[in-house]
């Protein structure tokens, strides 16, 4: 090497022999170690000046926030390699060097030498510490141990040898300045020659305004109504409300990537399981980085959402064959798209294909990877690795847009540029590592891509989690879905509602419950103090899991749904000559033969939504009520599992019975046919259900024990039993109908004595009203069980029972508000204006100014026509809540009442701007701009009104099936009882 290189390099750099006694081998690893620290230092100069560029927003060397230019990945990658090999020249000089000079004994030039040692050591150290475990913000220690270690080794390095024998000659200081800042100047020319003059214009130039596209125009004007979620014909992925920012397809490895399964073991695996399970579709390039979040996800309902879930399968498949019909705007479609195949060659020819089109709307959540690459309006292969990805990590990360909180996947898909790190098509070998180096050096551009703000909030769990059903599927009209997102919103749980039984202390979103912090065993980046966001997404549904065998997953399912979400509760014995026992303090005394009645308690005290939550028409929460001997034998069973796997039919059951135009019920998950309920039982957050139960004492004498348990199955044995004989493939591992599991979420039990004598049972009976101590525990202190108990029998329509309820809330907790506040409420709902001021006036002695109070100060007032009253409780209410819909609405509806025009209809737009779908705002808007003349204005706001109100005439397709069903009419009655029948009509249940 010193033969060519220049004399001055060697007289500046490398001592001479009558200047050293290092022999010529020495002399030339140390000039390899000189020219490699000066490479260094320009490469890092270059770098800093990359990092300030960013900092000053300079675009032509620091780049966008998602563009990291190649050649700075490039400098990054030769920092790497030159600092690698810099360190082990610079390690074999020191051996070398160190025997020598040790035993010279000059203290400043060994302290000073060691020093530089190890800040070099530790500049190797932390260097590939980070790019092994990524420069993140937990590993920030040691990314800024390496910057420190760098800025101090160059000057240590110089002390070194100005304090040793040898110096260095006086040109060197003028050389090496020199050499480093042209070397850097030469970084700098390069980025520019090999930047693309249009890069930061890239993401600009792509972005598209079509019908598709992330641009496109939704939404009316103030004299036109269109709905909020509202896509055109020419859309590619309608009707689903999903875009790209290019309004175009996508490729399928944009969403699944690369490392896709070997087809031959994939096939191996569909004909042996049914499904894919081993093969992690979608995750193979993320798993390098982020082990646990993928062995998370792996086992979670979301990985299983497309043809990977048997379930979905069959239901999806019976909508492409059947399709429900066509209708206008289907029909447009695809007359557009077959217009374009035909004359321009793009596409397919979609004529016949109306389910498949239709099967769009789901496709959006469900198959992501299919349907963005405009594969559902056509036959779908269920063994390619598409059709089992199901929703994989770029499914979620790769939204950078979500239109509006109406749900329907209406979010976008950012399409616009590559990948910004190089080589990110490479799924193994060295170009592999050059980009996982570059990415871990450099990790907050990937970060900003892929980690969006809005990720933390409910409204990105709305897109999928709240549905609505309208004339593009059902060719009838607009129909409400699954709808987590108001549920949670209008609630206390968001500290949303005034009017709510029971406001936390704190607010809570989809991802405290859903994603809580979980240990990263296997290693994870993106790990913070050693958690991650849980990807298991656990829930209620224990079905999937159960296919696969997946018993882990169904236990912490369980754990999860029996961790204080739901509270059962035996509170209340009815005797047939009216007398009422709550709150059981001494066990009750019932004579055989005597007929009682039981309420059963169900709370809602964890569940952020209301219970059960999602596609209601299949799933089955029910509660089982049991009455046994003392010999623990039984005797009587409400909600038994018959031996055909179905549940009593004359159960108390929470889940919703939906019926299609023909009155036949909808058992198939299929959403297009749907047209009314016959029934919907939920329990909302923080309220309560109150099941009651009518038991004939059995001929027995001594204890008996009656238990009530809620028990849920995520799929009723109806559908699983349609799943499996429409989709035999996707059951490939089951020779029958599977056997879902049945959870118990909650129980309780309570003990009567059983007397052979009335006379007998007439004496032991405890007296009227003597209820100061509970038998048993039931997980709640007594006011609480009767505040539960009240709002129970209050959202039933039972106001004597809610009120004498909620008297004992005030007497057993008199500092409360609860008790008096309920009363009030109850009051309201009868009319009975003097007991609300009355029930009101003890609560601002209890708690003066309360925002809760407040809400019902104002539909007091509004109710007496004090509407200048009422303005002033509701804007009360709305300084401490401002999200309240239901607030915004009824100010609007006083101002309105009191002339106030203007200001009424910007309360009802406040409203709207909640939610968007307010048929009530809608109405009242109206309203509002007809008092003020603004007719075409009026029209629309009619509109809205007419397109989101519910249909009373499809009562008459109810009406039919109630005829026939005697089971299911009891169950819409908003009062009903349940016979708990002998063991001699039924069996026992097995689970």
């Amino acid at each position: 090497m010193l033969t060519v290189t220049p004399l001055f390099l060697r007289s500046c750099f490398v001592p001479t022999p009558q200047r050293t006694r290092l022999n010529p081998s020495q002399r030339h690893l140390l000039m390899c170690v000189v020219v490699l620290s000066v490479l260094m230092l320009a490469d890092t100069a270059y770098l800093l000046l990359h990092r300030m560029a960013e900092a000053v927003g300079w675009i032509r060397l620091g780049g966008t926030e998602l563009v990291l230019p190649k050649f700075y990945q490039a400098m990054i990658l030769s920092h790497t390699g030159i600092g690698v090999l810099l360190v082990i020249l610079a390690a074999a000089f020191v051996e070398w060097h160190l025997p020598q000079v040790w035993r010279r004994h000059r203290r400043r030039a060994i302290s000073t030498g060691v020093l530089t040692v190890v800040f070099g050591g530790t500049l190797l150290i932390t260097g590939l510490f980070i790019l092994s475990e990524a420069n993140s913000r937990d590993n920030a220690w040691a990314w800024w141990a390496h910057v420190l270690c760098a800025a101090l080794v160059l000057p240590v390095y110089v002390a070194h040898r100005r304090v040793s024998i040898w110096k260095p000659s006086l040109l060197s200081y003028r050389v090496v300045p020199v050499a480093i800042v042209g070397l850097t100047l030469l970084a700098v020319f390069a980025h520019d020659a090999c930047s693309n003059p249009e890069q930061g214009l890239s993401k600009a130039a792509a972005i598209g305004d079509g019908p598709g596209s992330r641009a496109r125009q939704t939404g009316g004007s103030s004299t036109e109504f269109v709905p909020a979620n509202f896509v055109p014909h020419d859309s590619p992925f309608f009707p689903a409300a999903t875009t790209t920012t290019t309004g175009g397809f996508l490729p399928s490895r944009i969403i699944t990537r690369s490392g896709l399964p070997e087809q031959e073991m994939l096939d191996q695996e569909l004909r042996d399981r049914g499904f894919a399970i081993e093969h992690k579709v979608g995750s193979q390039d993320c798993e390098r980085c982020h082990a646990a979040t993928v062995a998370q996800w792996k086992d979670s309902a979301h990985r299983f959402a497309s043809f990977n879930n048997p379930f979905y399968e069959a239901t999806i498949n019976d909508l492409r064959a059947s399709g429900g019909g066509s209708n206008a705007e289907v029909t447009a479609h695809i007359d557009h798209y077959s217009r374009l195949a035909r004359d321009l060659g793009e596409g397919e020819v979609l004529e016949g294909r109306e389910g498949m089109v239709k099967s769009k709307w789901c496709s959006g959540c469900h198959d992501p990877a299919l349907m963005l690459a405009g594969k559902m309006s056509g036959p779908i292969d269920r063994g390619t690795p598409q059709a089992q990805a199901g929703l994989t990590c770029l499914a979620c990360h790769a939204i950078d847009h979500i239109h509006n909180n109406t749900g329907n996947g209406n979010y976008n898909i950012a399409d616009e540029q590559d990948d910004p790190y190089l080589f990110a098509d490479v799924d193994q070998g060295l170009l592999q590592l050059f980009h996982d180096t570059s990415l871990k050096a450099r990790p907050a551009v990937h970060k900003r891509q892929m980690l969006k703000p809005f990720f933390r909030s409910a409204e990105f769990c709305a897109t999928c989690h709240k549905v609505n059903i309208d004339t593009r599927i059902n060719d009838y009209r607009w129909l409400r879905g699954q709808n987590e997102y108001d549920n949670w919103h209008d609630s206390g749980v968001a500290l949303n509602a005034s009017r709510t039984f029971y406001l936390p202390p704190y607010k809570r979103v989809c991802q405290d419950c859903h994603m809580p912090p979980e240990r990263a065993v296997e290693g994870d980046v993106s790990a913070r103090a050693g958690y991650v966001r849980s990807h298991r997404f656990l829930a209620v549904n224990t079905a999937l899991p159960y296919l696969r065998g997946d018993t882990l997953t169904i236990e912490r399912i369980e754990h999860f749904l029996q961790d204080e979400k739901l509270r059962v509760d035996i509170f209340a014995l009815r005797r047939a000559d009216g007398q009422i026992l709550r709150n059981l303090d001494t066990p009750p005394v019932v004579t055989s033969g005597e007929r009682i009645g039981l309420d059963v308690v169900v709370r809602n005290q964890g569940v952020g939504h209301t219970f059960p939550g999602g596609t209601n028409d299949s799933n089955e929460g029910w509660l089982e009520l049991t009455v046994r001997d003392a010999d623990g034998e039984l005797l009587a069973i409400s909600g038994a599992i018959r031996e055909d796997g179905h549940v009593d039919p004359a159960a108390h059951f929470y889940k919703a019975l939906l019926v299609d135009r023909h009155s036949e019920p909808i058992h198939k998950r299929n959403a297009q046919a749907i047209v009314a309920p016959v029934y919907v039982r939920v329990i909302g957050p923080g309220t309560a259900d109150v099941a009651h139960f009518e038991v004939d004492v059995p001929p027995t004498e001594g204890d008996i024990t009656v238990e009530a348990r809620l028990l849920w199955r995520k799929f009723d044995r109806t559908y699983t039993e349609f799943a499996y004989r429409n989709n035999p493939e996707g059951f490939a591992a089951f020779d029958d109908v599977p056997d879902l599991p049945v959870t118990e979420i909650d129980a309780h039990r309570v003990t009567l004595l059983a007397r052979p004598f009335a006379a007998q049972a007439s004496q032991a009976r405890p007296a009227p009203g003597d209820t100061s101590q509970s038998l048993h525990d039931a997980g709640a202190p007594t006011w609480m069980r009767f505040n539960d108990y009240g709002i129970g029998l209050l959202l039933q329509g039972d106001t004597r029972g809610a009120a004498q309820a909620f008297a004992e809330v005030a007497r057993l907790a008199s500092e409360r508000v609860d008790g008096e506040r309920n009363l009030a409420r109850v009051a309201l709902n009868d009319g009975d204006l003097s007991k609300v001021w009355e029930h009101l006036g003890r609560c601002e002695e209890i708690s003066p100014g309360d925002a809760q109070t407040a809400w019902f100060w104002g539909v007091a007032h509004q109710k007496a026509g004090n509407y200048a009253d009422a303005e002033k409780a509701y804007r009360h209410v709305l300084r401490q809540f401002p999200e309240d819909r239901a607030a915004w609405r009824n100010l609007g509806r006083v101002l309105y009442l009191d002339a106030r025009h203007e200001e009424a209809l910007r309360a009802l737009t406040r409203a709207l701007r909640i939610d968007s779908e307010d048929r009530s705002a809608h109405y009242h808007r109206m309203l509002v701009l007809r008092a003020l003349g603004r007719e075409d204005e009026a029209d629309a706001a009619e509109q809205a009104y007419s397109y989101y109100q519910i249909d009373e005439s499809a009562q008459s397709v109810t009406r039919e099936y109630r005829q026939r069903d005697a089971d299911a009419n009891r169950e819409a009655q908003p009062i009903h009882a349940h016979p708990v029948s002998p063991l001699t009509s039924t069996s026992e249940d097995g689970a």
